[in-house]
């Protein structure tokens, strides 16, 4: 592709792109786009409204613990554990969590496996008393503590590297063996020895008081069995495992009380069985060593589980955080929001919109709440949390956390419980943010679904309108454009509407405005024969008279005054017949027939010719090697070529001779007529072949009248062939060509 065929697609591309952003659609779609602030806005106002109904939520959730505490107040049956100790020693002070499972007695740990996370882990901490060094992988104790509303539950993994070897003699002191100590909630003490020998379902009564022993910790092994057995409602099992033992064991939930400990004691496997270490949650010799031991609280339970319905999770903590009761999932417990969330579905068209459209985008784009998450306090014994520290400080507090997968937030508010002007615990209630969270994801859907519509609808509808408004303004613009020519002479009519708008009414203006042109047009056409017509009769008369008179007249000064009367005449004859050629030439085109015209030949003829009309000035004619030919009237074609001629003529200042060139291009063959003199007037080059246009200066020495005709009849004969006639200066800045030019697709060659 050429340069020149490049820079005219640029500059078209350009102009293009320039119309096309000024256009009437374009700025529609400009000014509609502002309609996408009413997502914004609308997505803002989600935002806010999600902040309200979360301050909501933290209000009603803090009536809700309101409610729960009022209901435990002053209330001291529910709050047995008033003498629980003002600090705990983890490890030494038990709590058994709230088993919601079936345990079976058998030995066989995989029933507690669930509740793992409540597992304690007795090492070095846990050693009471050792006679050798101590190593974790030869001694260990792990605890689990569960409770239901009947009995309590202890799981016991032993892990023992010297391991006894398992007796009939009944002799629990011979063996490794348990001890468990604990006081009833009548205050007795009791110490209870188990071990392999003595069976897997029986328990015997070492010592049982309500007073404290007076003797040391650590006895000897006659010492544990003394005292009368009791009978006592306990129930074992103890298994033997690899590098240890698996220990169950049952109390009925009536019998313990405040306090409890307990302690393996390894003994060394030779014959005479030495006392190697014990290890456990606290020495059992006496009450006063024991640990804090609380299990949950079923008067409690059963009040909140009635209160709460389930709707969301309920913990009441004693002053240590200890969990009493604990009623509700957190998985599911979303309050009156969920139930709003889950209402029944919408239906109708932007119902369908969004299920069938929309969903795929609002899935990736909107979080929808978790189905289910992590929360490592579902089964937690003890309550950690800012918002249980600032309620057991007499405080209500709520507080925002998240789960421990980040998929959720978990509103907490807690509100103290007081017995006596005294903080006896403290109720939390939680919920999570999901319910809120499905409601903004219904609102926001909604809105966007509603939004999306009303968008859609009032762009398409502009468009419409602005492309409506675009055709009628073409259309007018195309007519416009058609109805006058490039010399101003009207060739067509506007089209009006019926229309009362802006476009209507100025279609009718100018169809109004173009008739008045073609009507003035008409006149000044028609005026250069109307003035030929009247002024050849005076012109005639005069002219006789003169003659008449010069005949009659035989004064020689008389005579100069009759000449140059007739010289005059003379003149105004010749301006006559020069207005007049232009409108009989436009005449003669409807019924000249159009022949093959050599150029060559045509051009050859004429530049002969023309050095006989013009003797004193020289002429130069290039011609290509094959003869050239387009369809045209040779008569008219000539005529033109006078006009170039005489013009080229009338301006040569003679350096050079005036040099005729026919050249065939790639796209294009031109006559040219190039002649040295004065340059051409920028300003006026675009108008030099307009009608009554000259450029000659007012002391240009002619005796000829110009009028700016002749370049005019030129164009009109070159418009006729189809040709472009054009004026430019010549490279070298010292005169003018005149180029007559046809596309390479109207002419043959040989």
């Amino acid at each position: 592709m050429s340069l020149s065929r490049l820079r005219r697609y640029g500059l078209k591309g350009r102009r293009w792109v320039r119309e096309g952003l000024a256009g009437i659609r374009t700025k529609i779609v400009i000014l509609s786009s502002f309609l996408l602030l009413l997502p914004y806005l609308g997505y803002q106002y989600v935002w806010e409204m999600e902040s309200v109904l979360r301050q909501g939520q933290e209000q009603t959730l803090m009536g809700t613990a309101r409610a729960f505490a009022m209901g435990m107040n002053d209330r001291p049956s529910l709050f047995t554990y008033h003498d629980a100790p003002s600090q705990l020693d983890p490890g030494k002070d038990l709590h058994a969590f709230r088993l919601n499972h079936t345990v079976t007695l058998d030995g066989d740990l995989s029933d507690w496996q669930h509740d793992r996370h409540h597992q304690r882990v007795y090492q070095r901490d846990g050693l009471i008393f050792t006679q050798h060094p101590y190593h974790s992988d030869q001694l260990s104790l792990s605890v689990l503590t569960g409770s239901n509303k009947q009995a309590v539950y202890f799981a016991l993994n032993v892990t023992d590297a010297t391991p006894t070897p398992s007796q009939d003699s009944g002799d629990v002191a011979s063996q490794d063996h348990l001890i468990i100590a604990l006081t009833s909630p009548q205050g007795a003490f009791y110490r209870v020895a188990l071990s392999q020998t003595a069976g897997s379902d029986n328990a015997h009564v070492i010592h049982m008081e309500s007073g404290l022993p007076s003797r040391s910790d650590h006895r000897t092994h006659q010492d544990i069995t003394e005292g009368p057995p009791q009978p006592l409602p306990i129930a074992a099992k103890w298994r033997a495992v690899d590098k240890g033992y698996h220990i169950e064991i049952k109390l009925p939930a009536n019998w313990v009380g405040q306090q409890l400990g307990l302690a393996y004691y390894d003994l060394d496997n030779n014959f005479e069985r030495p006392l190697r270490a014990i290890i456990g949650t606290a020495s059992t010799r006496t009450p006063t060593t024991l640990g804090s031991f609380m299990m949950p609280s079923a008067t409690i339970q059963t009040l909140i589980e009635r209160m709460n319905n389930n709707a969301s999770r309920v913990w009441v903590v004693d002053q240590h955080s200890r969990v009493l009761a604990k009623d509700g999932d957190i998985q599911t417990s979303n309050g009156v929001w969920q139930s709003q969330a889950e209402q029944k579905e919408q239906s109708g068209l932007i119902a369908w919109l969004t299920n069938t459209l929309l969903r795929p985008w609002y899935d990736r784009l909107l979080v929808t709440p978790p189905d289910h998450f992590i929360d490592a306090m579902q089964q937690a014994s003890i309550y950690k949390g800012v918002q249980a520290q600032q309620a057991l400080q007499g405080r209500p507090y709520a507080g925002w956390r998240s789960s421990d997968d980040n998929q959720a937030m978990i509103l907490s508010a807690a509100y103290p419980i007081w017995l006596d002007d005294e903080v006896a615990g403290a109720v939390i209630v939680e919920e999570t943010t999901n319910g809120i969270r499905s409601l903004r994801n219904e609102a926001l859907e909604t809105l966007f679904s509603v939004m999306l519509a009303v968008i859609c609808t009032g762009v398409l509808l502009l468009l419409l309108f602005g492309s409506h408004i675009a055709k009628r303004l073409r259309r007018l613009q195309h007519e416009a454009d058609h109805a006058i020519d490039s010399q101003g002479r009207v060739m067509g009519v506007i089209t009006t509407t019926h229309s009362h708008d802006e476009i209507g009414r100025l279609s009718r203006t100018i169809s109004e405005m173009v008739g008045r042109i073609a009507g003035y047009n008409h006149y000044l056409e028609k005026m250069t024969s109307r003035l030929s017509h009247e002024l050849r009769t005076p012109i005639a008369v005069v002219r006789s008279s003169l003659e008449n008179m010069t005949y009659t007249q035989t004064d020689p000064g008389q005579l100069t005054y009759i000449n140059r009367a007739q010289e005059g005449v003379h003149r105004l004859a010749g301006i006559l017949s020069t207005l007049t050629e232009a409108t009989r030439l436009e005449q003669s085109f409807d019924n000249a027939d159009k022949e093959s015209v050599n150029l060559n030949a045509l051009l050859e003829g004429c530049t002969q010719g023309y050095q006989l009309a013009y003797p004193e000035t020289h002429f130069a004619l290039t011609l290509p090697a094959q003869t050239i030919e387009v369809e045209g009237v040779p008569d008219y074609l000539a005529q033109l070529l006078d006009k170039l001629i005489s013009n080229a003529v009338e301006f040569d200042d003679g350096r050079a001779p005036i040099t005729l060139a026919l050249t065939l291009e790639a796209h294009q063959v031109a006559v040219t007529v190039s002649n040295t003199g004065p340059l051409l007037p920028e300003p006026m080059r675009d108008q030099l072949f307009n009608s009554m246009i000259s450029v000659r200066p007012d002391n240009h020495g002619s005796d000829k009248p110009h009028l700016g005709l002749g370049l005019y009849i030129a164009r009109l004969i070159a418009d006729f062939h189809h040709a472009h006639l054009d004026a430019t200066n010549r490279p070298q800045q010292d005169g003018v060509t005149l180029s007559l030019s046809w596309s390479t697709t109207q002419i043959t060659s040989r």
